[in-house]
């Protein structure tokens, strides 16, 4: 297999299985398969700068073949492939020193990123934009966070977050318009005519440094991106548990066995004499603590009344109301009492068509 096969294979492994992947990092599976891209990557790159010796440090960017520039890309790929990088449960158990070790990963993640913009500006291919803004550094292979931000001349000065503003709204710009001359060399490669020659190879070989040029904006985003975390790991990793007493080792043994120790350890100190916390606690007011002990049920008491409770479901609209309509009483046919009502009825009845013939109301338009 040639180089440019090899490299060719490393990135279609990298780009459908590493960076794009249904797989969690710290997965043991992921780890192992980033762990042999690093290690025939690493091969590769020896490779052509030593072995081969295709690139020097007195050469432009005119006298690199074509098929060679692409090569100038493996430190990126490395620099990704190192911030993926960390130990599983299965290798160190213990979280903290699993962080020491991604800091360490991130930290040489940031040396790649920067050696490859590095390489990019010996042979005079990295914009302006970002050799304006390495030169900024203090150690342009070790950046600080604070020198990705502008900062303003006096501390009192609130201009900062402006400035910080105007500087991504910049990288950005630069950024998209070097991704849309991208994607228009790669339009126009697809459709270039395969007997042009000439032509083609010279496309080819603007796309290869527009693709280098991509490169470096994404670079430049990555290692403040990972300035960030490796801020936030740090941060963490001061943090540390404070070393377990003899007597909590003890405690845990016994409960390892079976044993509880919540009653024979309440009269514990809760600081040890060095102002270690000792065992858990809760800050309560006493005095309130001791007037329910005192005025209490000795036991939970209902916190609210039953109409208060009442009120509040009727409130909350959760009491039935309505329902079916009362069934019509019939009356009992043996009960004296309803027989004389319905007699009553009865006999009204009769009086009332007595008294009110039909048609005794139409007395004035008689048809």
């Amino acid at each position: 297999m040639s180089l440019s096969q090899e490299y060719d294979s490393i990135l279609e492994i990298y780009l459908g299985k590493v960076e794009h992947t249904s797989l969690r990092q710290d997965s043991s599976e992921y780890q192992a398969l980033l762990a042999s891209l690093i290690e025939r990557l690493l091969r590769l790159k020896t490779t052509i700068h030593t072995t081969l010796a295709l690139f020097s440090a007195n050469e432009s960017i005119e006298d690199i073949p074509t098929s060679s520039i692409k090569f100038l890309g493996i430190d990126y790929y490395l620099a990704q492939m190192c911030s993926r990088k960390q130990t599983t449960s299965a290798q160190i158990s213990d979280p903290l020193q699993r962080n020491k070790m991604k800091l360490k990963f991130l930290d040489k993640s940031v040396q790649l990123f920067m050696q490859f913009i590095h390489s990019l500006q010996d042979v005079e291919i990295l914009d302006q934009f970002l050799v304006k803004k390495i030169e900024s550094f203090e150690n342009s292979y070790r950046p600080t966070l604070q020198e990705f931000s502008a900062q303003p001349a006096h501390k009192d000065d609130l201009s900062g977050a402006q400035l910080k503003r105007q500087q991504k709204i910049e990288s950005y710009r630069q950024a998209k318009q070097t991704a849309e001359l991208l994607d228009s060399l790669e339009d126009k490669y697809k459709q270039k005519d395969e007997t042009q020659d000439d032509d083609k190879d010279e496309l080819l070989r603007e796309l290869s440094l527009q693709r280098l040029k991509h490169l470096s904006y994404s670079a430049i985003n990555a290692v403040e991106q990972i300035l960030y975390e490796i801020e936030l790991l740090t941060n963490f990793t001061k943090i540390s548990p404070p070393p377990a007493e003899p007597s909590q080792q003890k405690g845990q043994k016994q409960e390892q066995n079976g044993f509880t120790d919540k009653l024979e350890t309440l009269n514990r100190p809760l600081l040890s004499k060095e102002g270690k916390v000792l065992r858990n606690f809760t800050l309560v007011d006493k005095r309130t603590e001791l007037q329910s002990k005192v005025r209490g049920y000795g036991q939970y008491g209902p916190t609210m009344s039953v109409e208060e409770f009442l009120a509040k479901e009727w409130e909350e609209g959760r009491v039935l109301q309505g329902g079916e309509p009362e069934p019509k009483d019939d009356g009992n046919e043996d009960s004296e009492k309803w027989q004389d009502e319905q007699t009553y009825k009865a006999r009204y009845w009769d009086e009332f068509k007595e008294a009110n013939p039909k048609g005794s109301g139409n007395t004035i338009n008689r048809g």
